[in-house]
C-alpha cells in the first residue's frame, strides 16, 4: 500500500506499507519504508513532512509487529465504515477498509487511490452546488450525491455513532459542494458538516447545538479554537470550519494532523488505556512550545470536567503540524455536553492518581511529577499548580458565561453543582 503526502499544494508518494503476516487486522505485522527520493529530500524531518512524530523521515525499513498508530488514524470508522461495508459483497478486513476509505482523510496523508476508489463518481466542475440551507436540511439529493462522491468523513476522528458527517467546501460564488478531495473548482473555504447522532437519544440535537455554544465559551476563556467558530444550522446541523485546510495564494495547503492515540502509540483504543501523564509526556517530545501546550492541555481537561464533556477519548483531540514546522495541539473540536448522551458516555482519559467519582488534585500533581521524572523530564508541579490557580476564577464565572453564550438554562443548572465541586477541590489543592 502506497502512502501519499500533500506538500506544496500537491500529492506526492512518500512511503510504502506492506503486510508481513497473513493477519491483515491491526494486530498483523507490517513493513514501513519511506520512499528513497522523498527520504533524501526531507531527511530527519519530524514535522508535517513525516508520517508521524514517532517516525522521522529516514532511509530505514521498519519491521513492526502490528500496524503503526498513525495508520489507524486513517482507518474509516462510524458511518463511513458502515457505508463502505454496505457496498461490499463480504465483510471487509481493516486492510481493505483502509484501501477503500482513506483517500480523503483529515490531515495531509492519504492512501494512494486504488482502482476501487478511481471507479467512484467524478466530481463535475459544472455542478451548480447547493444552497447552505438545502445542504443543512440533509435532503436526499445532497446526501446521495455526497455518498456517491465518497465525501463522507472517513478518518478515525469520526464518532462511533451512525450519523454521517460530510466534508463540504464553499466555492468562490458562495455555493456549497460535498468534498471528495479532488473537487475541480476554485475554493474559498473548507468545512465539516455534522448531523445529530441518533444513538444519543432525545437530546441529540441539543448536544450538537451546544457544540457551538461550548466553542463560544471556550473562546471567552482563551482556549484554542478556530478563528471562525462553528455555526448551528436549524433544524439540526453544525457547520464546523476545518483547521487542517487553508487556501494560500489560490492553492490548497493541507496541514498534518495526528490524534492523541497516534502520538502515544495506541493501536487498539478499545483495549488500551492511556492517562493524561502519558499524553503530556508524548506532547513534550513533539510540540514546539511545551509550556504553552501544557497550560492548554490541563485547562481543557478542567473545562471538560466543568462542562460535562465526558467524551475525551484520544481521537477527540489531536496535534496540528503546520507547514511552517510548528507543532501544537489542534483547536478544540467535539466539545459538547456529552453528559446528556443516552449512551452514558464515560470519561476515557484519566489522570494518574485520579479516583472514581472525583479528582484529588494534590495527588494528581504529585503523580504527574513522578511520571515526568521517570521519563527523564523536568518536574511540572509548579506549572500545574499555576494552571489550577489561574483557572479557578474562570470557573467562578463559568455559569454566567454559559448563559451569555446562549446555553440552555437546564444545562447551566445541571453543571453548577459540578462547577462548584471542582472549584472547591482546586481551592483545597492550592492551600
Amino acid at each position: 500500500m502506497d502512502i501519499d503526502i500533500h506538500i506544496a499544494g500537491a500529492w506526492r508518494p512518500c512511503a510504502t506499507v506492506v503486510p508481513t503476516t497473513a493477519d491483515v487486522t491491526l494486530r498483523g505485522g507490517v513493513r514501513v519504508r519511506y520512499d528513497a527520493d522523498y527520504a533524501i529530500e526531507h531527511l530527519d524531518a519530524r514535522d508535517y513532512r513525516a508520517l508521524t512524530v514517532r517516525a522521522p523521515v529516514d532511509l530505514q525499513t521498519r519491521q513492526l509487529p502490528h500496524w503503526p498508530s498513525f495508520l489507524v488514524d486513517l482507518l474509516p470508522q462510524g458511518a463511513a465504515r458502515a457505508r463502505l461495508q454496505r457496498g461490499a459483497p463480504a465483510p471487509l478486513t481493516p486492510w481493505e477498509l483502509l484501501e477503500r476509505g482513506a483517500i480523503n482523510p483529515v490531515g495531509n496523508l492519504r492512501v494512494h487511490p486504488a482502482e476501487v476508489a478511481r471507479r467512484q463518481v467524478t466530481q463535475r466542475a459544472d455542478f451548480p452546488g447547493f444552497a447552505l440551507e438545502d445542504m443543512a436540511k440533509r435532503g436526499d439529493t445532497f446526501v446521495d450525491y455526497a455518498l456517491e462522491l465518497g465525501a463522507a468523513v472517513a478518518g478515525a476522528t469520526d464518532t462511533q455513532g451512525e450519523a454521517p458527517k460530510f466534508w463540504v467546501v464553499r466555492d468562490e460564488a458562495g455555493r456549497w459542494h460535498p468534498d471528495s478531495g479532488t473537487i475541480p473548482l476554485a475554493l474559498q473555504s473548507h468545512f465539516l458538516l455534522k448531523f445529530p447522532v441518533p444513538e444519543s437519544g432525545l437530546r441529540a440535537a441539543d448536544i450538537l447545538r451546544h457544540e457551538a455554544v461550548y466553542q463560544r465559551v471556550a473562546r471567552h476563556f482563551g482556549l484554542r479554537v478556530t478563528a471562525q467558530l462553528p455555526i448551528y444550522l436549524p433544524p439540526g446541523a453544525l457547520l464546523v470550519p476545518r483547521f487542517d485546510r487553508r487556501i494560500i495564494g489560490g492553492r490548497e495547503a493541507r496541514l498534518g494532523v495526528e490524534s492523541l492515540y497516534s502520538i502515544t502509540g495506541v493501536i487498539d483504543s478499545s483495549a488500551a488505556v492511556i492517562r493524561h501523564d502519558q499524553v503530556l509526556i508524548a506532547l513534550a517530545r513533539c510540540v514546539t512550545d511545551f509550556r504553552t501546550e501544557f497550560v492548554e492541555y490541563v485547562r481543557r481537561d478542567l473545562f471538560n470536567l466543568a462542562l460535562g464533556n465526558r467524551d475525551n477519548h484520544g481521537r477527540n483531540a489531536a496535534i496540528l503540524k503546520d507547514t511552517n514546522g510548528h507543532i501544537a495541539l489542534a483547536p478544540l473540536y467535539d466539545l459538547g455536553p456529552s453528559f446528556l448522551d443516552a449512551r452514558a458516555i464515560a470519561r476515557v482519559i484519566h489522570w494518574d492518581g485520579e479516583e472514581p467519582g472525583g479528582q484529588r488534585w494534590p495527588r494528581i500533581v504529585e503523580h504527574l511529577n513522578i511520571r515526568f521524572e521517570e521519563a527523564g523530564m523536568q518536574a511540572v508541579s509548579d506549572s500545574f499548580r499555576q494552571v489550577l490557580a489561574d483557572t479557578l476564577p474562570m470557573l467562578e464565572q463559568l455559569p454566567e458565561v454559559m448563559r451569555a453564550c446562549d446555553a440552555d438554562e437546564d444545562i447551566v443548572r445541571a453543571r453548577v453543582p459540578e462547577i462548584v465541586r471542582l472549584g472547591d477541590a482546586l481551592r483545597e489543592a492550592l492551600r
